[in-house]
């Protein structure tokens, strides 16, 4: 780089540190499920993220490939997605400023727009964040560049290079392929007049990335059997509530990224309608299109707007090229301190949005990783989890697991409820009937709540969650998380050997006592001296059973079973305040 390049690429990587320590330890809890993928691939149990039949619930298949690697290496996963995510952002820096110093624009534009993106949360969140968008914007930024030298500076030979990075695109995430299709027929319109340039532009920006989204298609159809991830089932469904829903994101978007979306599309205008310069029309092209996209999906659900980074990155070259065009000059000094100011501002400006600040505050991932590493201390791997958040939990548990609202499971997204479409974006799936059906020892609503969602408000009518499940408010630390424990649970329920029925402690409530406490690999019942705690269970076969010796001891003679109804309800008072695991009872004869 020339050395006012150098010196500022110096300073913008200085601001990004610090946009990345502001935001950080921020992770998404859907870069945890691709790191399950990835978890499970490196273990050797192929692209899955549960034993039985397998599903491509993830929708960054070279994101993961890449994790992979890094990780077969022995790297930590999270780390090593830290480490790509930050890897590509200052690529993307460096391809921005690297292009531009060789072209005929001046410096100072360059360096307000790079500037701009790197003040912009959401090229700083994403870049710690743990999911595929630094990758898929820094292969869509060496993209821009390319079709710029085909068209700005008529170097031909540059389509080899933009074949790969389609490709790449393509295989990066779905969505990605819609770039395939805008620039193959932007190249087609723009030589359409040379046969063999029409030739080569089929070929290399068409067909050879369409090789790549045809090689995952392949796999995807051999592994998977399905030609469509289920990322799309749970997710698309194109209705007037998503729609709505999609405008207001895009809304949300424009006015929280305001000065550089206000700028970029002024520059954008003066490109195409001023100017009618043609790599002005591409930009608009790309711009149209990916933000009709998100109106169709229905937006996004992740802080500092994720889905409108693609519109920030096609912006950075619309200003770029825009100020160029109008050589664009303060006139006095006072609107040039003025702006610069306003410049200064910007960025501290955009840490008040709402989209914005929820990177800083949301943090329950980190809740949910402690969770899921307790119950893989506590309990036998062959416990069986359900959940809401697919994430955290069942990535630090490694337990087999029940994706309650559907993503990662086969059943879920083929069966969706009558109102699919009408709710919250990736959360409206779940059929109480089917979870409860797959028999989950412990049910886990987001990081240990009352049931939500959908299949929540199915769950609180359904019998067999109502007689089965036991709710247990379980304390790790300064944390606690209601855990809604299965009583006939293979592997967290009543053990019953022969004459001997061995119960959890943690199953018996009181009125207003469900307390139980991890503690050394274990969940321990906190009992209170005096209280009346109960259990009811089935006992079809009208079996008599009393506590054991070392039970009955613990307990005060006003303690009793009773019987009822092919039920046997257990009374227990204790006798002192104590922290219990287990209450063994033998039969009588």
């Amino acid at each position: 780089m020339k050395p006012g390049y150098f010196s500022f690429f110096l300073f913008i990587l200085i601001i990004f540190a610090l946009g990345c320590y502001y935001h950080y330890p921020f992770l998404s809890d859907d870069s945890l499920i691709s790191l399950r993928y990835v978890q499970r691939f490196i273990e050797g149990k192929g692209l899955t993220w549960n034993d039985g039949h397998p599903v491509e619930g993830y929708s960054n298949l070279l994101w993961i490939l890449m994790i992979s690697f890094l990780g077969k290496l022995g790297m930590n996963l999270i780390i090593s997605a830290r480490v790509l995510g930050i890897a590509c952002s200052v690529g993307t820096l460096a391809v921005i400023c690297s292009y531009f110093k060789t072209i005929n624009v001046r410096k100072e534009y360059v360096f307000l727009t790079v500037f701009l993106l790197v003040t912009t949360p959401c090229f700083t969140v994403w870049a710690i964040g743990g999911l595929e968008q630094p990758l898929y914007i820094f292969l869509l930024t060496l993209t821009l560049t390319e079709v710029s030298k085909i068209i700005n500076d008529k170097n031909k030979g540059r389509i080899y290079f933009l074949s790969l990075w389609l490709g790449l695109l393509a295989i990066t995430r779905p969505d990605g392929f819609l770039f395939t299709i805008l620039t193959t027929i932007f190249l087609i319109f723009n030589f359409r007049k040379s046969r063999k340039d029409l030739i080569r532009v089929f070929v290399f920006a068409g067909m050879i990335p369409a090789l790549f989204l045809l090689g995952q298609l392949l796999f995807r159809y051999d592994f998977y059997g399905e030609l469509v991830p289920n990322t799309a089932l749970v997710k698309v469904k194109i209705t007037l509530h998503h729609v709505i829903r999609g405008g207001f994101y895009v809304f949300k978007s424009f006015f929280g990224t305001l000065l550089f979306s206000s700028l970029g599309l002024y520059c954008l205008f003066y490109l195409v309608y001023k100017k009618k310069n043609l790599f002005g029309f591409y930009l608009l092209l790309n711009v149209v299109v990916w933000t009709a996209y998100i109106f169709t999906v229905g937006g996004d659900i992740f802080p500092a707007f994720r889905h409108y980074y693609v519109v920030l990155i096609l912006l950075v070259f619309a200003i770029i090229f825009g100020l160029n065009e109008m050589q664009f000059r303060f006139k006095t000094k006072m609107t040039r301190v003025g702006f610069i100011v306003l410049l200064l501002i910007n960025p501290f400006i955009q840490l008040l949005i709402p989209d914005n600040h929820y990177a800083i505050e949301e943090r329950w991932e980190f809740r949910g990783l402690n969770l899921g590493k307790t119950l893989k201390n506590t309990f036998p791997e062959t416990t069986l989890i359900a959940v809401t958040a697919a994430g955290c939990i069942p990535y630090a548990s490694e337990l087999p697991t029940v994706d309650m609202l559907g993503l990662n499971d086969y059943y879920t997204p083929r069966h969706p409820p009558k109102n699919f479409g009408t709710g919250m974006l990736a959360h409206e799936l779940g059929d109480a009937s089917y979870v409860l059906g797959r028999n989950p020892d412990i049910i886990i609503y987001h990081m240990g709540a009352v049931p939500r969602f959908n299949v929540g408000d199915q769950m609180k009518n359904n019998p067999v969650f109502i007689n089965n499940y036991v709710e247990v408010l379980a304390r790790q630390n300064q944390d606690e998380h209601i855990l809604y424990f299965n009583k006939y649970g293979k592997s967290a329920g009543i053990i019953k050997e022969k004459n001997i029925l061995t119960i959890p402690a943690y199953l018996i409530t009181s009125v207003k006592d469900n307390e139980s406490v991890f503690k050394n690999k274990r969940l321990l019942k906190h009992l209170q001296k005096g209280k009346k705690y109960i259990l009811s269970i089935k006992n079809n076969e009208a079996e008599k059973w009393e506590l054991s010796r070392s039970a009955a001891n613990l307990f005060s003679p006003e303690s009793k079973i009773s019987y009822r109804n092919n039920e046997m309800i257990l009374t227990l008072i204790p006798n002192n305040e104590m922290f219990l695991e287990n209450i063994e009872l033998h039969r009588k004869y």
